[in-house]
């Protein structure tokens, strides 16, 4: 039986993320990501250098899966402004757990620099998905925007008490 190494490394993640949200950034131990993972470590290494691509990997995997949903988001005609800042709330609220080892890792010094690219992009397609919904709605853009910022300002702060 051959093994789907795609599916394999994705699996890998979302037990990486688990395993971080858990814990925290700084308190997880490669000890924690093989047991929690329930996969040997020879196979981990053969995927992974060491604990810091496996954070790097880990948040790139999490970014892209925003990135993925808020796409689907953007391709939805049919989804109103107010239909977009809802799910918005929703899914940051059900990530919540993941978006605090997320703003660990980019508050690292060791981190931020590496996954940053991913933070922008996200926020960029965020910002081309509001602007599409205002203007079609006839809602200035900038209120639109400014209501994005708060959302994410309020989340934020609540992920980081």
């Amino acid at each position: 039986m051959t093994v789907d190494r795609n599916l394999r490394r994705k699996e890998l993640l979302t037990s990486f993320l688990n395993t971080f949200a858990k814990h925290g950034l700084d308190k997880t131990s490669m000890r924690y990501l093989i047991v929690e993972s329930g996969i040997s470590s020879s196979f981990i290494y053969e995927m992974f250098e060491g604990r810091d691509q496996m954070v790097i990997e880990t948040i790139r995997f999490y970014y892209q899966s925003l990135i993925d949903v808020n796409e689907a988001m953007r391709n939805d005609a049919n989804l109103t402004l107010v239909e977009f800042l809802l799910n918005i709330e929703e899914l940051a609220i059900k990530n919540l757990m993941y978006d605090r080892f997320v703003t660990q890792s980019i508050l690292h010094p060791g981190y931020r620099p590496r996954v940053f690219d991913l933070v922008e992009t996200l926020i960029e397609v965020q910002q081309a998905l509001i602007t599409e919904k205002a203007e079609k709605e006839g809602i200035k853009t900038e209120y639109a925007k400014v209501t994005l910022d708060y959302l994410y300002s309020a989340l934020n702060s609540y992920a980081i008490m």
